[in-house]
This record gives C-alpha cells, sequence and structure tokens, in this order.
C-alpha cells in the first residue's frame, strides 16, 4: 500500500483505539419494567413503520408491473418485488400478533 493510504487509514481509525466507556453510575439492570417498555417501542413505533414499508413496497411492485409493457423481465422482477412485499407484511403481522399474545399472556 502507499504511504498516503497508511496515512489516511491511521486517521481514520486513531479515534477509534482509545475510545473506552465510563459510566456515572452503575449500569442499568435489565428487569421486567425495561423489557417491557423495549417491547411497547418495538410494538408502538417499529411495526407500523415495517408495515408501511411493506405497504410501499406492494404499491412500488404493482407500478412496476404497470409499466413493463409486457416485458417478461420487467413482470417477472415486479412479481419479485411483490412476492417479497406481501411476505414481508406478512411476516410483520405475524409477529406483531405474536408480540402482542406474549404480553397479554405475561401481563
Amino acid at each position: 500500500m502507499s504511504k498516503n493510504l497508511n496515512r489516511t487509514i491511521l486517521l481514520l481509525t486513531s479515534p477509534f483505539l482509545f475510545i473506552s466507556k465510563v459510566y456515572a453510575e452503575d449500569p442499568p439492570e435489565i428487569n421486567a419494567e425495561t423489557i417491557d417498555k423495549l417491547i411497547n417501542t418495538i410494538t408502538s413505533r417499529l411495526l407500523p413503520i415495517a408495515g408501511l414499508l411493506s405497504f410501499i413496497f406492494i404499491v412500488y411492485g404493482a407500478y412496476m408491473w404497470i409499466i413493463s409493457a409486457g416485458d417478461p423481465d420487467k413482470i417477472k422482477k415486479a412479481q419479485g418485488t411483490l412476492q417479497w412485499s406481501i411476505i414481508g407484511l406478512i411476516f410483520v403481522i405475524i409477529v406483531s400478533l405474536i408480540l402482542r399474545a406474549v404480553l397479554d399472556a405475561v401481563a
């Protein structure tokens, strides 16, 4: 490697060599309340975003199919997009139902 590349790599990685974590207090304990907050965050924020992304890809796949103009390669690509986005949407729905069932059983 060239001398300049070695210097660049050293300059980019040197800040990460001397980093250490310092806690002003003990790290938080993991208890039932912390886990409940984490699961509530997942179900209230991340799952709707994942569902929205799946829906957007369904619309995108349908749009790809419409503008394919009968080209078999474009139709196949659009079908793949639709297939995987529908699988993703089903996965998000199943995960949401499982998390809600577990939360109801635990609470």
